[in-house]
């Protein structure tokens, strides 16, 4: 790199420049889309109104209009778009999750819409046809998801503040777009123009990369040989009308021309050159077949690995050092650039998404509260790590699972690697060999054990002191210590020569680099979390909170906007977000203050045991079955008794009707029979009461009834409720 291409203020992706004049090659606002190594930027234009795709600018031209202030940072357009909107008509979530499922896809190859002279048309086609959609839709969403900074939401931005029941969001979401007429074959002019067909280059993409693929790649042929191989091969032109005869010879027979709708050869031979050269130059911008180091053709920080891994190192439990738990996962995301640990995650869980996800949230987030939960002596500027990637590479067991399958369509670009190939990550792999190395003397961890271990030697069961955090801030204290570590001597630029010694560590050069290198990375909205790296999944909104998997959760801000109200006359569905591993609380939008806002779930258990939502769902049904067996137990019983209950309402039935018929129905009649009834019941409670007490032998028989205190006794006096309770008390006593 040269002294002219340093730039003198950072700068990242997404980020929103403007000109200062109009007379420069940047016509408007522009939006920063990748840094092509050190050679190009890609650019787009951010006027909502603007149809033009990416276009590049080289890379000095760029770092001299920035330095010189022709190019000054703006105000970003889409920066008041909402993460998610409250409501949307029906016809508008569909088109939402066809561009999330279409940016997904195209974005994996970011050549085919980053780089002017790609084969973007082939993707596009390709997409198309698979989804039924025009070519010109699948373009228009893609040139909008850019301009809005890879925001999927751009697209229906139109239907946000429109109700839902209003017609015109109702036109508006499905309206079809006119199908694009046929055009005219664009440039030059042929020198005979009768003898040229007038058929546009690419309406014959299809069948000229085929013959490329057949006749030039796996034959070997020459371009013309393949030419003409194509033309009566997969044209069908009859021989008549190509050797020698006495019918019109093909390419002088303009009728012949129009009917066999045969490519010309400068066409033929265009199409040729721009894939051959798309399969000679690098599909992406790591390139997996490159022989050479990884840093090779990687020019600043942003390019990152992901791998997770097992420690040979048995733990214990929290709660007692008595009971093990097993070996622990880790996964580690590296920086191939500098070799830097950019993140990490712990867990006992098995890999899988939901974990790599939390490795990629500690990533793009502040290291600070990291080390205030672990209590380790360190800030955020000893690990300023936090910047999102343009390539993130992996394998397939978590990227492309149902949970990591939407994670493209936050614009950051996903490699997967070929099965049973650590090679092809051996940046983080390496890295996870120099964690798992044992350090005598100052990282001597009780518990470890050889992965390949021989006759008689330990498993590290009876060793193992360390629980899960412990480990972990012994993990971290590991991680500062090979980020401290020198990068190789022969990666240090003469620029950076200059700063000393604290440039030549691994996290000295990321900060060195971050400033220096910029381009590759971009920073974390607030609302990225929520929207790519969480589970996302749909609650139903009732008068007790939020329904969803069976659990129900609230909190006073539903309470504050409405919802709660609102679901008690009238349910209605919500966008949630959740970590699968933590069934304590979900996450809700909240489209008034355009960020997410927790709920917790109302089972105070819950969140004592923080269990996940499988082990939540299988409590839940073993509470079930539980009940289960006590309704079992409490039908056979009833099912013992119910004889013996019908023989008695049986002889009741038979008694009355054996005494005459009934008299005094009258209300005072009632009364008389009730008044007689209660003494009645109360001579049998004051029976038993005494009869109890004597049975306890807590008094003499004298002592059982109570007297005044002239010695009269309390039977004398006229009977009411408060001389009755005395005689009670007087038997407990």
């Amino acid at each position: 790199m040269t002294r002219q291409s340093q730039p003198s203020t950072p700068f990242q992706i997404h980020d929103v420049f403007a000109p200062v004049s109009a007379a420069l090659e940047v016509t408007g606002a522009v939006r920063l889309l990748e840094v092509h190594g050190l050679t190009a930027v890609t650019l787009i234009h951010v006027d909502f109104n603007s149809q033009a795709g990416p276009f590049e600018m080289g890379y000095e031209r760029w770092i001299e209009l920035l330095d010189d202030g022709s190019l000054v940072k703006g105000l970003d357009p889409y920066l008041p778009l909402v993460s998610l909107p409250k409501q949307l008509p029906p016809k508008a979530l569909k088109r939402l999750k066809d561009v999330e499922e279409v940016v997904g896809e195209i974005s994996q190859n970011s050549a085919s819409y980053l780089r002017p002279k790609a084969t973007l048309s082939t993707h596009v086609r390709r997409i198309a046809a698979a989804k039924g959609k025009s070519e010109r839709t699948i373009r228009r969403w893609l040139f909008e998801w850019l301009r809005a900074g890879r925001n999927s939401l751009a697209v229906v931005r139109a239907f946000m503040d429109c109700p839902l029941d209003s017609d015109e969001a109702l036109d508006k979401g499905t309206r079809q777009p006119k199908p694009q007429t046929q055009g005219r074959k664009r440039g030059v002019l042929a020198a005979i123009p009768e003898l040229h067909g007038d058929f546009p280059s690419h309406e014959l993409q299809q069948a000229i990369e085929r013959a490329c693929d057949l006749y030039v790649v796996k034959a070997g042929m020459t371009f013309r040989s393949a030419y003409y191989e194509m033309i009566i091969r997969d044209f069908k032109v009859p021989p008549e009308y190509v050797v020698d005869s006495d019918e019109p010879e093909l390419f002088l027979s303009p009728e012949l021309i129009s009917r066999f709708r045969v490519p010309t050869w400068h066409q033929f031979r265009y199409r040729i050159r721009v894939k051959l050269r798309a399969l000679r130059a690098d599909q992406t911008d790591l390139d997996v077949k490159a022989v050479g180091e990884a840093t090779d053709k990687v020019f600043g920080p942003g390019f990152y690995e992901i791998d997770a891994t097992h420690i040979q190192i048995q733990l214990v439990s929290r709660l007692t050092k008595s009971k093990l738990v097993g070996r622990p996962t880790v996964y580690l995301i590296v920086d191939i650039f500098t070799g830097v640990i950019v993140g990490y995650a712990v867990t006992l869980d098995n890999p899988s998404w939901a974990v790599a996800a939390l490795a990629l949230n500690n990533t793009f987030s502040d290291k600070g509260p990291v080390f205030q939960r672990l209590g380790l002596p360190y800030t955020s500027a000893d690990w300023p790590c936090q910047e999102l990637p343009t390539v993130l590479r992996a394998d397939r067991a978590e990227l492309v699972s149902n949970m990591g399958q939407t994670f493209p369509s936050s614009g950051i670009r996903v490699e997967i690697t070929e099965p049973y190939a650590p090679n092809k990550k051996g940046t983080v792999e390496g890295k996870n060999s120099e964690v798992k190395r044992k350090r005598l003397g100052r990282f001597d961890l009780p518990g470890l054990f050889k992965k390949y271990r021989k006759r008689g030697e330990g498993d590290g069961k009876d060793t193992a002191a360390l629980n899960l955090f412990q480990f972990e801030r012994l993990l971290v204290e590991i991680i500062m210590d090979l980020n401290r570590r020198p990068v190789q001597p022969k990666r240090l630029p003469k620029e950076a020569l200059s700063e000393g010694g604290r440039v030549a560590s691994r996290i000295g050069f990321y900060n060195w680099a971050l400033r220096n290198r910029p381009g590759f990375t971009r920073a974390m909205g607030p609302n990225f979390v929520f929207e790519h790296l969480l589970k996302r999944g749909k609650g139903q909104v009732t008068g007790a909170g939020i329904k969803f998997r069976n659990e129900v959760y609230r909190s006073d801000r539903l309470y504050e906007m409405g919802y709660i109200a609102e679901g008690a006359s009238n349910p209605f569905e919500i966008a949630v977000a959740y970590d699968p591993n933590f069934a304590a609380e979900i996450h809700v939008f909240d489209s008034q203050a355009n960020k997410w806002i927790v709920a917790y779930n109302i089972d105070p258990d819950v969140a004592r045991v923080k269990p996940s939502f499988d082990e939540q769902r299988e409590f839940r049904a073993r509470q079930r079955r539980t009940a289960e067996q006590a309704d079992l137990a409490h039908h056979k019983h009833a099912r013992d008794r119910e004889p013996s209950i019908k023989q008695e309402v049986k002889a009741a039935v038979a008694e009355k009707n054996a005494t005459s018929k009934l008299h005094g129905k009258g209300k005072s009649d009632i009364r008389k029979h009730r008044a007689e009834e209660r003494a009645s019941a109360r001579g049998s409670i004051k029976f038993d009461a005494c009869k109890e007490g004597a049975h306890i032998g807590a008094q003499p028989k004298a002592a059982a009834l109570p007297y005044t205190s002239t010695g009269t006794e309390v039977a004398a006096q006229k009977p009411n409720a408060k001389n009755l309770w005395k005689m009670v008390n007087a038997v407990r006593k």
